[in-house]
């Protein structure tokens, strides 16, 4: 007797050394075909692996067919050195990325369903004050007019019949990469360092949280244009540091550093660690998204559970 088996959708997912693409796929590999675009030809020789070459426009035209949902996490890291040639590095791997993906998928008259970009709340003027929805003011300076660019690429997909979705990401926290990592690093060892004021804001969601947005974004059709996405918790730098060392470490000491000291170390860079957004989830929360790790409190119990 044959049975009849449903064929599974193909994801195709840019990024794919990041730690967010890794957590993605461990949600998506059982119900869908996942391929990856990467930088290397090593790594391309791999199974469901395809090259591509952004600066050059060569890309395997063979990732885009039958490609049914597209991810892009592609980007260089913003904390590298702001010179001119990384300024370029870190454009052209979000915008340029998403422009040669999408001019492919005209070439090769591929259609995908969905096309999901990845953006970040550095797209709001940081000088705002309020809570900060998806129709706030956008920044002019070279952060904010990139996250512009990188969700205008995500919105040409429209043209082919897209459904685009635009993740504004704030912190991604999970104790294996990132911000949460090195500060539960420092903490460990006997230290918190907060810079600037502690009550700037920290709008953060968990690395899981965000691979369960993605998918559910994929599921269903409803999910469409710009998504804050935060926890419902905004929380400051004090709370952060205070409930880590109250529940995990604490012996550790927490020192203040002036906001001087990060612009002195990190120029114009320090804008990322300067944020002060108080963002608000509510459209993220009315699409009928479930929070797995909500609150700090949840968080540090996922911390101790691992």
């Amino acid at each position: 007797m044959q049975t009849n088996t449903k064929k599974k959708e193909v994801v195709l997912i840019t990024g794919a050394n990041g730690h967010l693409a890794k957590s993605l796929s461990e949600h998506l590999n059982q119900a869908y075909k996942i391929r990856y675009l990467t930088t290397k030809k090593k790594t391309s020789k791999k199974k469901n692996y395809f090259y591509w070459d952004v600066l050059n426009k060569n890309i395997d035209q063979n990732a885009l067919i039958n490609c049914t949902h597209i991810i892009h996490l592609a980007g260089s890291s913003i904390l590298s050195r702001w010179s001119k040639k990384n300024k370029k590095t870190m454009y052209d791997s979000r915008v340029k990325s998403a422009n040669l993906i999408f001019d492919t998928c005209r070439k090769i008259n591929s259609k995908p369903k969905t096309f999901i970009s990845a953006s970040a709340i550095g797209i709001y003027d940081q000088s705002l004050e309020g809570t900060i929805n998806e129709g706030a003011l956008k920044g002019s300076d070279w952060l904010g007019k990139m996250a512009c660019d990188w969700e205008n690429a995500a919105d040409k997909f429209k043209e082919i019949g897209c459904r685009v979705i635009k993740m504004r990401i704030s912190l991604i926290f999970s104790d294996k990469a990132g911000y949460l990592k090195y500060n539960l690093l420092s903490m460990k060892f006997g230290l918190g360092i907060i810079i600037g004021k502690k009550t700037k804001k920290i709008s953060w969601m968990h690395v899981q949280d965000i691979s369960r947005f993605i998918k559910k974004s994929i599921l269903d059709n409803s999910f469409k244009g710009a998504y804050n996405l935060g926890s419902k918790e905004n929380i400051t730098q004090e709370m952060f540091f205070s409930k880590i060392k109250q529940k995990l470490f604490p012996y550790s000491i927490i020192i203040n550093i002036p906001s001087s000291f990060a612009n002195i170390i990190l120029g114009k860079r320090s804008q990322i660690i300067n944020c002060d957004l108080d963002i608000d989830s509510k459209k993220l929360i009315k699409s009928g998204f479930k929070y797995e790790v909500s609150s700090i409190e949840q968080l540090i119990s996922k911390l101790k559970s691992n």
